[in-house]
């Protein structure tokens, strides 16, 4: 049994045509432009990397779709590379978007809004309960992650913005979405540092020195 199940895994290793690869439109994962480019590096210096788990495009012929390894695919373009080493995985949409939701959580960083949004889709086939089950998320932090499709983030800055103007003629640049549980050491944090501090615009010069803190202890 065991070597049938490795020839099997043996002939699903595949190799692509890069622009035979399109990302699935549901990928949260992300990854900055320093990762990247630590990433292309290690590429370039071992010449080996896991293969990128793809399946065959519901609705190109002949293409295929990224599940996992959007990262290294773009890493591969910008190596002049034309060609990636792919795991084929044939799935449905409802696992592709469950894979979406686990293997991609291992790389890079999550987007959160995006994986809101990949969220959404998957309780079209599962209930929040069902997927607390199969995800790293509980069903609270699932349910929490949905919340976020709730909020206009771009009309509440709007609002803080005029507010925040007219009362220190200051400019916001910055907004963050949080979870209710970490609001408390937020502003526990910032109530520390600013109490440092002289000035109107003292939670804003709390915010950077904690961020300023944490740069100079990684």
């Amino acid at each position: 049994m065991k070597k049938a199940k490795t020839t099997s895994v043996r002939n699903r290793l595949i190799t692509v045509p890069l622009e035979r690869l399109h990302p699935h439109p549901a990928n949260a994962n992300v990854m900055d432009e320093g990762f990247l480019a630590k990433l292309a590096e290690n590429i370039r210096r071992e010449g080996d990397y896991p293969p990128v788990v793809v399946r065959p495009h519901p609705s190109i012929p002949g293409a295929y779709q990224t599940i996992d390894g959007h990262q290294r695919v773009e890493v591969l373009r910008r190596n002049g590379d034309d060609l990636a080493r792919c795991y084929l995985w044939p799935c449905d949409d409802q696992t592709a978007l469950l894979l979406l939701a686990t293997l991609n959580r291992l790389h890079g960083e999550d987007a959160p809004a995006k994986r809101a949004e990949l969220f959404q889709e998957l309780v079209t086939f599962l209930p929040v309960e069902a997927l607390a089950a199969l995800l790293p998320e509980d069903a609270g932090e699932i349910e929490r992650v949905l919340a976020l499709l709730d909020v206009d983030l771009d009309a509440l800055l709007e609002t803080f913005t005029k507010t925040h103007d007219a009362a220190t003629g200051g400019v916001v640049s910055l907004t963050f979405a949080v979870f209710p549980e970490d609001v408390e050491d937020i502003e526990a944090a910032i109530a520390r540092a600013a109490a440092t501090l002289e000035g109107k615009n003292r939670r804003g010069g709390a915010l950077a020195a904690i961020a300023r803190r944490y740069l100079e202890t990684v």
